[in-house]
């Protein structure tokens, strides 16, 4: 049986808009890192009473409005910024509080919450949970911004294959207009790959090319110049106008460069050994930000909920948000159903949503 946690059209203000070496939407970690902190909320009010974790998220976009202004005509954008305190507050010297550097955002995001336990609840219980569920993320914070309200919060579940089917049309139901954030590593791979075959054919001294080359490739607007010879010239000059191209991404899609993680850059210290952590009882490592690419497509082309969750995935130094991770949830078609043994009429309850 597969269970999700549907936030819908959440609305945010002041979010982080800078994610490491991007800007213009929140990194991927800050929607796990809230993920993280309601299961810790419902595990430390509710003790006992859930029987279940959730593991992971999907992100769809609906609005955003980063809070930025262009100083004059084909300038680069810049943030607003504003003092904190604000600027009539005064150090003791009698000046002005410094200005540091923030980006900030508006966004309307819906989040799908994977459940790595069902729930076996009545629809007066369901009713209860979402409640719950909906109090406890009204008391947090969503990428570092207030979260202003919520649409609707829906628990929904499925077992056969025809519930799924449901469960999936009432999700996009539910999220729709919008679009997904896809994790598109393997393009940043591949790209890679590609790269170091062409400085290999070439020989030489080149110079090797880099993973960040590659990855700017994906994150750089890019055009190249071609030379317009006239029929005497056989090498363009000083004085040879050129024209100018647009040099497109590696892959097609609505590709973006999206912060995935982190590294770690020191040892793992015990607690109480670095000075001023945020507790005493919690090991610490210092790290550094992993960047990726991401691809954003309309919530309408999913074909499968499992496709869109991000999890976490811990592997010695690495610390990083992956999807499609192998976690023993079965993904369903047309040609594979499940075998569930169902402990509650799931029709009754999808119907009461």
């Amino acid at each position: 049986m597969s269970q999700y946690l549907v936030l819908s059209h959440i609305k945010i203000q002041n979010a982080n808009s800078i994610a490491g070496l991007t800007w213009g939407f929140p990194a991927i970690t800050q929607f796990l890192g809230f993920t993280h902190a309601l299961n810790r909320k419902i595990s430390n009010q509710y003790d006992g009473e859930y029987d279940t974790e959730l593991i992971g998220c999907g992100v769809i976009s609906h609005a955003i409005q980063n809070k930025v202004y262009q100083p004059k005509q084909y300038a680069d954008f810049e943030f607003i910024q504003s003092r904190n305190p604000p600027v009539l507050a005064l150090h003791k010297n009698g000046k002005k509080v410094p200005v540091i550097e923030e980006g900030k955002m508006n966004l309307t995001v819906s989040l799908v919450i994977e459940l790595n336990k069902s729930l076996t609840l009545t629809t007066e219980q369901i009713k209860e949970f979402e409640q719950k569920i909906e109090s406890l993320s009204y008391q947090m914070r969503i990428a570092g911004g207030t979260l202003l309200s919520i649409s609707k919060v829906n628990l929904l579940a499925a077992s056969t294959q025809n519930q799924h089917t449901d469960m999936l049309r009432k999700i996009k139901r539910l999220t729709m207009p919008g679009f997904v954030l896809f994790d598109r590593h393997e393009y940043l791979q591949q790209h890679y790959q590609t790269l170091l075959t062409k400085h290999s054919s070439k020989g030489g001294n080149a110079k090797k090319p880099q993973l960040i080359d590659a990855w700017l490739d994906f994150s750089a607007l890019k055009f190249k110049a071609i030379p317009e010879l006239s029929k005497d010239q056989n090498q363009p000059d000083d004085n040879t106008t050129a024209k100018w191209e647009y040099i497109s991404k590696p892959n097609t899609g609505y590709l973006i460069p999206l912060m995935t993680g982190y590294k770690a850059i020191s040892e793992l210290y015990t607690p109480k050994q670095v000075k001023n952590t945020r507790d005493e009882t919690t090991p610490t490592r210092f790290v550094e930000a992993i960047h990726s690419v991401g691809e954003w497509k309309s919530m309408h082309n999913t074909k499968h909920i499992i496709d869109i969750i991000w999890r976490y995935q811990h592997d010695g130094q690495w610390y990083l948000c992956k999807q499609n991770i192998n976690t023993g949830i079965e993904k369903t078609d047309d040609t594979n159903n499940i075998e569930q043994t169902q402990t509650f009429n799931l029709n009754e309850a999808l119907n009461n949503f």
